[in-house]
């Protein structure tokens, strides 16, 4: 996620957001929200990624990242590279991040004490294991094996069940070849494919006590962003590659999924995290203007769900498209009966709403549709910091109904939801922009969390609002296992560095230890997780 607008005042957007539901008070959608999760028993938690909190790349001679580098704690990856290569927002890298590394028992604490009963997180790649340069033959880690392990008994102690997914974008760097991109730039890799499953099957051999895993997070961000595009790592810029991708990536799921059920035990449960803006046609009664936005749907969705969840092959849109632009991307029999079927819960990853109209004639680059999140704040949707974010809870409902209609999962967890502000206060209106956090021309600014970013009202009225959406969603037949927040900490937000804050806790980026402070949010989300706990031990007891 990137950020480039500024929010909104703070009573602007409770009036947007309130206006979803004209009708429904606060306390209304508060109790539909705790009558629906309380007899669900769904997994309610809280969710982040390696690279963006994590830290601990390398040893020191002082404490806690003070002193000289002595040495590494892990290997490189395509992140590490990308953020000293391009210019990111701040000349940021994510080197210390919030310190999750050195500081990951406080935070398993400070989950607990939320009442959430869950918590996602990612394996770093290149923590976990070793990659011989040479053979590119991957052996554990013993220390990043320990690293994990201690976590996940952690949760497991405080009744946390961890939810683990193997690739969050920090493909380790042993595995590209940066003088040949165009064949060996990772996922656009045929031989990608084993790679992956070797570095799978170690984590299922090596970690213990994990029961919901996920193979990649967002596919089409992967691919549309580092491949398609040239604002995430690698940075490869071509359509022809961005689809060599997304090919590589779902052959690889397909085969990873195959060696974890043959050994995974009982009730162990994976899938892939898919995100989706939900498109609306620019003019509903336009039916191109409808053609365009389901045609969205199917070939940024479609792409990915229609092989797992559906047929084991592409779309027949996107065949017929791949037929008309030279796009020779087939899967083999033996791939398509891997693919169909080979995830066990639908992981659903939703923040913001688009609107889509017809761009003439397809093309390699726009598929023949035009969607933008611009200019819909006339639509009652109020802009986020980042700038493709823009508030509708309404979308969340379509978007599952869209994905319920077609694919039918027997169960659906909602694996990321969540809403920014910017860094050093925006929130609360005009002030500078931050540039990097040891940037001396602004003390006291860059990276300290300011009153605005801690009394994050808007954040508490973003997420009342979607819950809501997905309570609804849930008496229309959806079956919503959970549902897990975005983010638990503010973090490196990958091409903007730190200027946008998603978390529930504010990480002052100024201290030494990254000093964590809950957010207005975060009280919401613990009396609204106790209200439901209570509710969840009233039904228990009628039962009895």
């Amino acid at each position: 996620s990137c950020c480039r607008l500024r929010p909104p005042p703070v009573a602007m957007r409770h009036l947007l957001v309130v206006g979803l539901a004209a009708a429904v008070s606060d306390g209304e959608m508060e109790r539909v929200i705790v009558d629906t999760f309380a007899g669900r028993g769904a997994l309610l938690g809280s969710a982040t990624a390696a690279y963006q909190v994590e830290g601990g790349r390398y040893t020191t001679s002082g404490p806690e990242n003070t002193g000289k580098i002595t040495g590494t704690l892990r290997e490189n990856h395509i992140w590490d590279d990308f953020s000293r290569n391009v210019t990111l927002h701040g000349s940021n890298t994510a080197d210390v991040a919030v310190d999750f590394y050195h500081h990951w028992e406080q935070d398993v604490d400070l989950i607990h004490s939320l009442n959430f009963n869950a918590f996602r997180f990612s394996i770093s790649w290149s923590r976990f294991v070793h990659i011989d340069p040479s053979t590119k033959a991957q052996t554990i880690n013993p220390a990043g094996v320990a690293f994990y392990q201690g976590l996940v008994d952690a949760l497991h102690a405080r009744g946390i069940e961890p939810v683990v997914t193997l690739y969050h974008w920090d493909l380790p760097s042993a595995l590209v070849d940066y003088q040949n991109l165009t064949a060996h730039g990772g996922l656009n890799d045929p031989e990608f494919v084993g790679y992956f499953v070797a570095y799978a099957e170690l984590v299922f051999g090596n970690l213990r006590g994990v029961r919901y895993y996920t193979t990649f997070n967002e596919p089409q961000s992967i691919c549309c962003g580092g491949y398609g595009g040239t604002g995430a790592a690698p940075g490869l810029g071509s359509t022809l590659q961005m689809y060599r991708c997304g090919h590589h990536l779902l052959v690889a799921h397909a085969h990873a999924v195959a060696s974890f059920r043959r050994t995974a035990p009982a009730g162990a449960k994976i899938s892939l995290n898919l995100n989706q803006d939900f498109p609306y046609p620019r003019n509903a009664s336009d039916p191109d203007d409808r053609a365009a936005a389901e045609r969205q749907l199917i070939f940024r969705l479609g792409w990915w769900a229609d092989p797992v969840f559906g047929t084991g092959d592409y779309p027949k849109e996107m065949k017929e498209f791949f037929v008309e632009h030279g796009i020779d991307l087939r899967f083999t029999p033996e791939e398509q009966r891997l693919l169909k079927g080979s995830a066990d819960y639908y992981a659903m990853q939703h923040y913001s709403s688009m609107v889509c109209t017809p761009a003439g004639k397809s093309t390699r680059e726009n598929f023949g549709v035009q969607c933008t999140s611009e200019g819909t704040e006339a639509r009652g949707w109020w802009p986020a910091a980042s700038f493709w974010l823009k508030v509708h809870p309404e979308g969340i409902r379509a978007m599952l109904g869209w994905i319920q209609a077609r694919y039918h999962p027997n169960e659906l967890i909602i694996t990321e939801n969540g809403v920014d502000d910017e860094d050093n206060g925006s929130a609360a209106g005009p002030t500078p922009s931050c540039g990097a956090l040891d940037d001396p021309s602004r003390p006291g600014q860059c990276g300290a969390c300011t009153l605005a970013n801690v009394r994050d009202q808007f954040r508490v009225e973003y997420y009342r609002g979607y819950l809501y959406n997905v309570a609804l969603a849930v008496k229309d037949g959806v079956n919503v296992r959970g549902y897990f927040a975005w983010s638990l900490l503010d973090n490196f937000e990958w091409s903007d560095g730190f200027r946008c804050r998603f978390g529930l806790v504010c990480i002052d980026y100024t201290a030494p230890g990254k000093t964590r402070i809950p957010k207005s949010s975060a009280g919401w989300w613990r009396q609204l997780l106790a209200r439901i706990d209570s509710a969840r031990t009233t039904v228990v007891d009628a039962l009895i």
